[in-house]
Formats: C-alpha cells, structure tokens, sequence
C-alpha cells in the first residue's frame, strides 16, 4: 500500500511518497527544501521524514552550528549517516565525532545527545522493534 504525505502551509513542497514498492529520495533535493524553510532560519535545526514503513523510518536532520539535540534514545536499532558537516554524538559512556560519509550504528534504547561542530545533514534510520 502506497502512503503519502501532502504538503502543508508550514511546510510547502513537501508532499512526497512515503511508502510504496519503490521510494526515490533525492537527498541534494531534501537539503536544499530544507534550507529554504522558514525553520531552518528560525530554529536550531530542520527534519523531514522520507521514508516509513512499519518496520523502517528514515529521516533527514539538518543542524546549525553548535546546536544540539538533547538526549534521546530510539526505540529500535539506528543508524545516523552524516552527508554534510560534522557532528558529535554523546553517549553516557562514549563520544563520537562523525563527518561526511562516517555512519553509526546505535542498538535500540541508547540515550543519545548530537551537537553539530558545523553546519550539518544527517540521515538517521530507525529499525522498528515491534
């Protein structure tokens, strides 16, 4: 079954394939849209979801410089893929730092914090344990 989200007046441009037998995700496309939101001006940070299934969720992050995502944990297995900038992630008991083309993988349920030493995108995925 095909699912799709439309675009609203926040976030106009937005309405895309979430879900179906083939999903295209244009990244370059995704940053750019992104970057000309209000959000990404106004706030720390911009997301869109691009991919979710009942099993698998893809999201693209963008973060300005020196903001940080509070800790947080995902309630299945992860991974976070940076495709611009530079980022820390922050465990309770480690940090990482993580630059274009570096990926990580989190086990489900590990609390994370992110701060962006640069301006950066991140693709995070989430395998749902249900």
């Amino acid at each position: 079954m095909d699912k799709r989200i439309e675009a609203t007046t926040q976030h106009p441009g937005r309405e895309r394939m979430l879900f179906g037998p083939l999903v295209q995700m244009n990244l370059r496309k995704y940053i750019k849209q992104l970057k000309k939101e209000s959000a990404w001006s106004e706030q720390d940070h911009n997301t869109i979801t691009i991919y979710k299934s009942d099993y698998a969720t893809v999201v693209l992050r963008g973060m300005h410089k020196k903001t940080e995502r509070k800790q947080a944990a995902a309630n299945g297995d992860a991974t976070i893929q940076v495709l611009r900038g530079k980022i820390c992630i922050h465990t309770e008991t480690s940090k990482f730092t993580l630059r274009k083309g570096q990926r990580i993988g989190i086990e489900a349920n590990i609390a994370h914090s992110i701060l962006a030493k640069k301006d950066s995108f991140y693709l995070l995925t989430v395998i749902n344990t249900k």
